[in-house]
């Protein structure tokens, strides 16, 4: 479909029709003191006239060869457009604690359970953006770096446990959320200006390692936007754990009582604010799924659409039509003896 002439002054040819007829008209009414029509003029007595047809047809392949010219000068085109998406992506990356305190069941079947499972689906909607995987307890270590493989960190993610990392290790036990935030920070030193996003889940207070103020602020300063998630429900679960028999017992305070594990609610919600994030509190497997999905919508990507027009020569079959036309005509001016 031509929706476009490159060089549109060259129609300005096809005014020659209207003078070649004026020409003609006036050259008629010079020779014959009666006008008579053209259809008057082509009929004989006896029938149609091969001499007085003959003219005329001359005339028809002289204005047709007058509009393929000037078409065919134009330039004719065809346009379509082109969009093109340019999305700026995200880098993400996942702090997880895996102390013991991930085992309360007030979660199914428990904390650290119900945060893979949450985790697993949410890299399989994922599309564009790069995610990696930190978890902590006294200390942080990378899980997975940031990848665009979603199959390969679903099975990192599959393979965390309480015991990912060994708290019989001197340094290794409590909950370092200051060093957990840190360590995620340093996961995005290669990503440019890809946005960052650190989510950090954890069911615990810190208790070593780094303030997690002083951490967030690091992570501000380095365009790291800090999400938290309080695992858990309010006021705490009581905490499954062995003896030393092997037994299945629950874990209790000093005084007999039941220990109850809870997190400091208040320290994730500063710390989601110095990064410039936001808090969310979860504490059954559907709560999860919406907090994940709610932070990727928070964290939608600048997307900008470049509309591009693009022209497609049409021109071949108007240069066509006028070589067959020109070559019709010589052909016909050639025989015009054998007729006329």
């Amino acid at each position: 479909m031509i929706t476009h002439f490159q060089h549109p002054e060259f129609l300005w040819l096809l005014l020659l029709i209207p003078v070649y007829g004026i020409i003609l008209f006036l050259l008629r009414k010079k020779r014959a003191a009666v006008s008579v029509s053209v259809f008057d003029d082509l009929k004989a007595s006896q029938g149609w006239s091969y001499a007085r047809a003959w003219p005329w047809l001359e005339r028809i392949f002289i204005v047709v060869i007058i509009a393929l010219f000037s078409l065919t000068l134009a330039y004719p085109q065809g346009s379509h457009e082109t969009h093109t998406e340019s999305k700026k992506g995200i880098d993400m990356v996942f702090a997880l604690d895996v102390s013991d305190s991930m085992l309360a069941e007030d979660l199914t079947p428990n904390r650290i359970e119900a945060a893979k499972a949450a985790l697993g689906k949410f890299t399989q909607k994922q599309e564009g953006d790069r995610m990696g995987v930190v978890v902590f307890s006294g200390a942080p270590f990378t899980q997975s770096p940031l990848t665009f493989d979603y199959g390969i960190l679903e099975e990192y993610i599959g393979r965390i446990s309480v015991k990912s990392i060994n708290k019989n290790i001197r340094g290794l036990s409590g909950t370092a959320v200051g060093d957990a935030i840190l360590a995620g920070v340093n996961r995005f030193a290669e990503s440019g200006e890809r946005e960052k996003v650190l989510v950090l889940l954890t069911d615990g207070d810190a208790n070593v390692g780094v303030d997690p103020k002083i951490a967030a602020q690091k992570a501000a300063q380095e365009g790291v936007r800090i999400y938290t998630i309080g695992i858990g429900k309010e006021g705490g679960a009581p905490l499954k754990t062995t003896d030393m028999r092997g037994n299945a017992v629950y874990a209790r305070n000093p005084d007999g009582s039941l220990y109850q594990a809870t997190f400091n609610e208040e320290a994730l919600k500063e710390v989601a604010q110095i990064g410039g994030g936001q808090y969310f509190r979860v504490d059954d497997a559907a709560t999860f799924d919406t907090v994940l999905k709610e932070i990727a919508q928070l964290e939608k990507r600048d997307i900008s659409v470049d509309v591009q027009v693009e022209y497609s020569d049409k021109f071949m079959p108007f240069l066509y039509a006028l070589y067959l036309s020109m070559l019709l005509f010589v052909l016909l001016r050639s025989i015009k003896p054998l007729f006329v």
